[in-house]
């Protein structure tokens, strides 16, 4: 017997981790939606009882993409503080003239404009440099971010979606976002908007300033 046959191995424990945390739930959940799809004359009983059982498997899957989202920030602010090299003055300076603080329309606005996220290594630097600035502060603001020519590429995207909702939900009173269209797209599709199928997403810093003002309207009503 060897010595070690007792240790798990690393890549054995990483696949019964991910077999655990997202291959199970979504099979559940995969199996009801399929179910309730090809029998519609389910019994309401049984219908509930598979709408549950879906229902669990997408609160399993969100607490394992949170778990995720946090180990990804964990490795990437571990390596962002580890050598000074990778927060060079300069970098600091190039995320924090993107971050304006208007205090007197209780706004802070992002500059996310023409810029690549390439790596979640440069999503949570730029995002501790809002952080600093933020908590800095002392107190919860209004944000408007422009996103207009913003490309977040597939290994950054983790960490983008997790350091901006930990922003949204710690830091903000009401976000808007806009991606006016780039003056030098020729209509070929060449430069076209990665968000420009989101509804959410304003075509105009006026329009993302008006929606705004009616969050703020409603917030003091």
């Amino acid at each position: 017997m060897r010595e070690d046959q007792g240790t798990p191995h690393p890549t054995l424990a990483l696949n019964t981790k991910v077999e655990e945390d997202f291959i199970a739930p979504l099979t559940a959940l995969r199996g009801s939606l399929e179910i309730l799809r090809d029998f519609p004359e389910l019994a309401p009983d049984e219908r509930l009882r598979f709408l549950d059982t879906a229902l669990r498997g997408c609160t399993r899957l969100e607490q394992a993409v949170k778990e995720l989202g946090e180990a990804v920030y964990a490795a990437g602010h571990k390596a962002h503080t580890a050598t000074e090299e990778d927060v060079a003055p300069e970098a600091y300076k190039s995320y924090a003239e993107r971050i304006k603080v208007l205090t007197d329309s209780d706004m802070i606005e992002i500059d996310f404009s023409d810029f690549v996220f390439s790596s979640s290594r440069i999503v949570n630097q730029f995002y501790d440099v809002l952080d600093e600035l933020v908590e800095a502060s002392g107190r919860k603001w209004y944000f408007i971010v422009n996103y207009r020519n913003c490309r977040v590429w597939p290994e950054a995207w983790v960490a983008f979606a997790h350091r901006g909702k930990k922003v949204n939900v710690t830091r903000s009173l009401g976000t808007v976002r806009y991606s006016e269209p780039d003056p030098s797209d020729d209509g070929s599709g060449a430069s076209a908007q990665p968000d420009s199928f989101d509804p959410d997403m304003f075509t105009s810093r006026e329009l993302a300033l008006a929606r705004l003002q009616e969050i703020k309207q409603s917030g003091s009503a």
